[in-house]
């Protein structure tokens, strides 16, 4: 709550949401009494209509639902049905490319499990929009990253994912 609170001296109100990451990017309840009111300090603003070119998912607990839950929230959009949405979409697009970083802490047990269950999570989502993953390591010069780069920096591991529209 405190750096909610110093972010609002600094940024303007819309900018600043005190919620979790599913509750700040998911779209927010249209029936008041679907919406589950247990945090009072959450009132229900939500960045979800904003199409952010990079997201970066602190999983410190390095619980892996959670980051992917994250991700969910972030990167899947509801289908748009209505007549008026679809102008909407004209002026609402997703970026062609989306960069995903992510930190898992707590020491190296099973991190490759967790980044493979991560990144196959995220090439699921990744689906969902057309597009596909590319994993920033694997060719770290097209991407302007220093080879010599490690994943793993003391006892935190990071990894950064790009997710790209499929060449048809």
């Amino acid at each position: 709550l405190s750096t909610y609170k110093i972010l609002q001296q600094y940024l303007p109100e819309e900018n600043v949401i005190h919620a979790t990451a599913a509750e700040a990017l998911t779209p927010p309840c249209s029936n008041a009494s679907d919406c589950n009111n247990d945090i009072n300090d959450y009132d229900g603003s939500s960045f979800s209509d904003v199409d952010f070119a990079c997201y970066y998912f602190d999983g410190c607990g390095g619980f892996t639902p959670h980051i992917i839950g994250m991700m969910s929230a972030a990167l899947i959009r509801p289908e748009e049905t209505t007549s008026s949405s679809s102008t909407n979409n004209l002026q609402h697009h997703l970026p062609k490319t989306t960069a995903i970083g992510y930190s898992l802490m707590g020491g190296n047990k099973d991190v490759i499990e967790k980044e493979m269950d991560i990144n196959r999570a995220l090439s699921n989502i990744a689906r969902t929009r057309g597009m596909r993953t590319r994993h920033v390591l694997d060719d770290p010069w097209r991407y302007g990253v220093p080879a010599e780069i490690a994943k793993t920096e003391g006892g935190t591991f990071t990894s950064w994912m790009l997710l790209e529209e499929e060449e048809v």
